[in-house]
């Protein structure tokens, strides 16, 4: 196999309104060889979503309009998506909001302040092995 040959691993969603935080996710994602989408809001996401096929999705739960555990508790309502595994990456890390997430849906919740992009990346692959 030619080690020079990129094959994309799969499409990740990262639904992010800060874009420094995002862009350092969607670097570290590429260099492992991710499709990457991104978007600023839940708006924007649920249009990636329909115009792309999605493996996972890393989601911040404060974001400008619908919030992100309102947006994840519509996506698993959704036939199309509902079967698309979500992280929830925030920086609300109160035991409260970490249930509320898992809740909601989500497969993992990962608080940023006490994440790695590494760690991010490593969580991601565990799951996309499953």
């Amino acid at each position: 196999m030619n080690e020079e040959q990129k094959n994309i691993q799969a499409n990740l969603l990262i639904v992010e309104d800060d874009s420094f935080i995002s862009g350092l996710l969607q670097r570290r994602f590429a260099q492992e060889d991710y499709g990457i989408f991104n978007a600023t809001n839940s708006e924007a996401a649920l249009e990636v979503l329909k115009k792309n096929k999605i493996n996972l999705i890393l989601l911040d739960i404060i974001l400008p309009g619908v919030d992100g555990i309102t947006f994840l508790e519509n996506l698993k309502k959704d036939p199309a998506f509902k079967d698309i595994p979500v992280i929830i990456t925030s920086n609300l890390g109160q035991p409260e909001e970490i249930e509320k997430g898992i809740q909601a849906g989500a497969i993992d919740y990962i608080v940023k302040a006490n994440a790695t992009p590494d760690e991010i990346v490593e969580k991601v692959k565990s799951i996309l092995k499953k």
